[in-house]
C-alpha cells in the first residue's frame, strides 16, 4: 500500500492551480492532487496506518482541498422531512446510540437531500490539525455522485470496501436506486451483499455494471464477483482519462480519493 507517484510536469510550487484530496481509513491512508483545468490526477501517495505520506511532495498552495474521514456513520434524508436541529436524531434512528464527534450535513442536490453524517473524529484531526480550512465529503455522498454520473446510460452498482464496511450504491439511468453500507469481513461477505442489492432489486445479473474499488479490495475480491457476475470491473483502471501519465497499481483501491475533485467542484 506504500506508494508514490508523480506526473513529470507536476510543480507542488505552482498556486491556485491544484485540488487536494485526502483518503482517511483505519488501514490506510492517501492524497492526491487533481489538475483542476485538466481534470487529471498529477501525484498520488498512499501508506498503511493512519498517517499523511509524503509530506514533502504535498502541494504548497492548493486551489482548494476535500477530504473523507472513515470510518463514518451517515444517513441521507430528504429536504423537505430535516427539521432544523433534527439532524441527530435521523441519524440515531439508523445507527442507534452515536459516538462523539462533530455532527455534518451537506447537501445532495441530485436528490433533493440531505446527507448526514459522523465522521471518525481521531481520522478527522489527522487533516483538520494541517489543514483546518479542508471540505469534509461523506463517503456516502461521494457514492452518490459517483454512481448517478456513472448510471447515465443503464444500471451501475458502485461499491467501496474498506476495513470491515462495504458501501453500495444502486443508479439507473441518473437516477439513484438505493444507498447503503454493510458489515462485510472478507470477500464472500462483500459478494453476498452485492448479490442479495441486485435480487432484492429484481435486476438481472447480467444487466447491471459492477465497479468495485476501496482500500481494501483485492484481486480475489475481484475474481470471486466475476464468477457470478459477467459485467464486474474495478472504478478506475490503468490508462484512464484522469490518471493518464500515471503508472497506478491498482488505482481502484483509491477511487474514493480519485473522485473527490468531481464531487467537491
Amino acid at each position: 500500500m506504500e506508494a508514490t507517484y508523480r506526473s513529470v510536469d507536476y510543480d507542488r510550487g505552482r498556486e491556485r492551480t491544484y485540488h487536494l484530496s485526502i483518503l482517511v481509513t483505519p488501514t490506510g491512508t492517501g492524497w492526491c492532487v487533481h489538475e483542476q483545468a485538466r481534470s487529471r490526477c498529477v501525484a498520488l501517495a498512499s501508506t498503511k496506518g493512519q498517517v499523511l505520506p509524503q509530506l514533502d511532495l504535498l502541494p504548497s498552495h492548493p486551489m482548494s482541498i476535500s477530504f473523507v474521514a472513515a470510518p463514518e456513520l451517515s444517513t441521507l434524508v430528504p429536504e423537505s422531512a430535516l427539521a432544523m436541529g433534527a439532524e441527530k436524531d435521523h441519524l440515531a434512528l439508523v445507527h442507534g446510540p452515536l459516538p462523539t464527534g462533530l455532527l455534518r450535513d451537506e447537501p445532495v442536490d441530485l436528490l433533493g437531500a440531505r446527507c448526514v453524517y459522523l465522521h471518525d473524529e481521531a481520522a478527522e484531526r489527522i487533516v483538520l490539525d494541517r489543514y483546518p480550512g479542508a471540505r469534509p465529503i461523506a463517503l456516502r455522498t461521494l457514492m452518490v455522485h459517483g454512481v448517478l454520473e456513472r448510471s447515465r446510460n443503464g444500471t451501475t452498482l458502485l461499491l467501496h470496501r474498506s476495513g470491515k464496511r462495504l458501501d453500495i450504491a444502486l443508479g439507473r439511468n441518473g437516477k439513484l436506486l438505493l444507498s447503503n453500507a454493510f458489515h462485510a469481513t472478507n470477500g464472500t461477505d462483500m459478494l453476498y451483499y452485492v448479490l442479495f442489492v441486485l435480487e432484492r432489486s429484481q435486476l438481472p445479473l447480467a444487466d447491471v455494471t459492477v465497479l468495485a474499488g476501496g482500500t481494501d479490495l483485492t484481486a480475489d475480491d475481484m475474481q470471486l464477483m466475476r464468477g457470478y457476475l459477467p459485467r464486474a470491473y474495478p472504478t478506475f483502471e490503468p490508462g484512464e482519462p484522469t490518471i493518464a501519465g500515471l503508472d497506478i497499481e491498482a488505482p481502484e483501491r483509491w477511487s474514493a480519493l480519485l473522485d473527490q475533485a468531481a464531487c467537491a467542484s
